[in-house]
């Protein structure tokens, strides 16, 4: 019997008590779908984005082989969740502006792996060291659920997000 693949996975923050599920793009990002799998579950401090607006991410070890650009945009939308190779000569610009002393040990001349949330519109990925190339890697699967998922996160923004983590595991 064949084994079933992932659909579903849920996004959310830990001590914020909020979540929202997203759909798998197997349909339009099978590769980056793909590199995503083997680092689920993850949970990690969670950071708000400065630059490409209504933006939470985590940080973690670039993927040994990143697919390439498959369902890419610059002005993700509500509910979408990117998968952001960050190449060696954006990750010293990122890891100077994280002095929290909470981002995971990697080796940052491999690059990093941005994985992020977008929870409303009016977002760019054209920031301080250029484009932020990205694939959609999911999306959400109810307005009510983002809406409340986003107040979440504009409290976060609002409040702070140190001692908070962003998890993504399967739905």
């Amino acid at each position: 019997m064949p084994k079933k693949r992932l659909e579903f996975i849920r996004l959310g923050l830990r001590t914020r008590k909020a979540s929202t599920k997203l759909r798998l793009r197997w349909d339009r990002a099978p590769l980056t779908v793909a590199a995503t799998m083997p680092l689920l579950p993850v949970e990690s401090q969670v950071y708000h984005g400065k630059y490409a607006c209504n933006e939470i991410y985590v940080l973690l070890p670039m993927v040994k082989r990143p697919p390439p650009l498959q369902w890419n945009c610059l002005y993700p939308g509500p509910g979408d969740l990117v998968f952001a190779p960050l190449p060696p000569d954006h990750t010293a610009h990122i890891m100077a502006n994280l002095r929290s002393g909470q981002v995971p040990k990697m080796d940052a001349r491999r690059g990093l792996l941005d994985l992020a949330f977008f929870y409303e519109r009016g977002n760019s990925l054209i920031g301080p060291v250029g484009v932020d190339n990205c694939s959609i890697v999911a999306t959400g699967t109810s307005f009510e659920e983002l809406d409340a998922f986003a107040d979440a996160c504009r409290d976060m923004w609002f409040s702070g997000a140190k001692g908070e983590s962003m998890y993504i595991e399967p739905a």
